[in-house]
């Protein structure tokens, strides 16, 4: 009788815990949610959509060696805003408020492809700071580069593919 009221005891102890991981599951993804798709929208503004296309398309043919300086003023603006939006996804994927798997999934090309052309840019604002004597150089687009470093780790591709509802042939 005494083994059968353990047994029970651990049976509803398993089932409790289960259930308790399940309920704080659903509760992260309750509040995560609404960030990731806000970060969605964002990156599909025609705002973004632009320093996109400017960095792809124009950058290449500005000075980099002066960094920010060498771009025209618009291109200065769209460039740090394209770069400071990747650069807070990569804090939030970091400190795990999101998870790299959507991010990749849906913005890993992007990423991947903006990083490298942006990362001479980077290279020379990081060493221009650092003349300039202020604190952590290295911490201008830290964030942004680890996430580049995370989306190569874990292609959109394999992204897509880790999730269970995920049906198509990787390309």
């Amino acid at each position: 009788m005494e083994i059968a009221a353990l047994v029970v005891s651990l049976v509803a102890l398993g089932v409790s815990g289960a259930v308790s991981w399940r309920q704080l599951r659903i509760s992260e993804q309750a509040n995560t949610l609404p960030v990731v798709v806000d970060l969605f929208r964002e990156h599909r503004s025609v705002r973004l959509a632009r320093a996109r296309t400017f960095v792809h398309e124009e950058l290449p043919a500005c000075n980099l060696s002066l960094g920010l300086a060498g771009l025209p003023a618009e291109g200065q603006d769209l460039v740090r805003e394209l770069a400071w939006y990747y650069d807070n996804l990569g804090a939030l994927v970091k400190h795990g408020v999101v998870e790299i798997e959507p991010v990749s999934g849906y913005l890993g090309g992007s990423v991947v492809s903006v990083w490298e052309h942006m990362e001479p840019l980077v290279a020379v604002e990081r060493a221009r700071r650092a003349q300039n004597a202020l604190p952590d150089p290295n911490r201008w687009q830290a964030y942004f580069e680890n996430l580049y470093h995370l989306v190569r780790e874990m292609p959109a591709e394999q992204a897509r593919a880790r999730t269970r509802l995920w049906r198509l042939p990787s390309r």
